[in-house]
């Protein structure tokens, strides 16, 4: 049995002997070479040496720029220095717990750090008041038009003429008896987020119109408005809009500072 075992192996190994012969014979004769065995180890190598340096391989991305092509022609002359009165103001109103603070992100009409004018809490009992939102009990004596205590919660209040008044004179000096342009009507209310809506809409109210001197009547003011049929109208002055680019501006009968941008903090 054993002896029968060992002439069948024998026999193979001649046959796969006398298979590699055949081939490599006829690969010499056709002038190919079967590269599949070489693939097959130099994949082998490569998954191997991937294998082993992976693990210390380092990835870095270092940030360029390339420069720019330098432009054909002559020089471009610089810009002459833009008219601040055709710029938007950005002007700012911030309103903390303490007080209101009037200021300019473009630095023209004061900053942060050195505000156009600062606006201490007012409204407190005893003082003069023509209407509720001018205490901070939010009860406003009619008789005596003093500010008395009330049942809610102490809100806080500003002097709202005074920044409405200030905010005209802005207006005034930069835009009256000129044609305003629509983007310079642009304001930012920034208000901590504790801010009572009632004194939000009162800060408001000063940034978008005049307000009326005090124990007056309340007049609304015109707006700005970019209407196509008010563009075409013979009269560039309607009952409650107004074309920028045809009327005059005029800070008594117009909007401020009316179109509000939100801001929730300092920046």
């Amino acid at each position: 049995m054993e002896l029968s075992a060992q002439r069948v192996r024998s026999k193979t190994r001649n046959a796969v002997r006398r298979r590699e012969d055949l081939i490599e014979q006829e690969e010499i004769e056709s002038g190919e070479l079967n590269l599949i065995p070489y693939l097959d180890m130099v994949t082998n190598l490569m998954l191997f040496l991937l294998a082993s340096v992976s693990a210390g391989l380092i990835l870095t991305q270092i940030d360029t720029t390339l420069p720019d092509k330098k432009p054909d022609g002559p020089p471009v002359a610089a810009s002459a220095t833009p008219n601040p009165d055709d710029q938007p103001l950005k002007m700012v109103v911030s309103v903390t717990r303490d007080r209101a603070i009037l200021w300019s992100v473009s630095g023209l009409e004061g900053t942060l750090q050195q505000p156009k004018l600062t606006f201490p809490r007012t409204g407190q009992d005893g003082q003069q008041c023509d209407g509720n939102y001018m205490c901070e009990s939010n009860v406003c004596e009619p008789n005596s038009q003093k500010c008395v205590a009330g049942k809610e919660v102490p809100q806080p209040v500003f002097d709202y003429r005074a920044i409405s008044a200030a905010l005209k004179e802005i207006a005034n000096r930069r835009y009256a008896g000129k044609f305003r342009k629509a983007e310079t009507y642009q304001a930012i209310l920034m208000a901590d987020g504790g801010m009572p809506y009632s004194t939000i809409v009162s800060v408001m109210a000063a940034m978008r119109c005049k307000m009326p001197d005090f124990a007056k009547e309340a007049q609304p003011c015109l707006l700005p408005s970019e209407d196509p049929d008010l563009k075409k109208a013979p009269n560039p002055i309607g009952e409650k809009y107004y074309d920028t680019a045809r009327a005059q501006y005029n800070p008594d009968k117009m909007a401020l500072f009316h179109d509000i941008l939100f801001s929730s903090g300092f920046e």
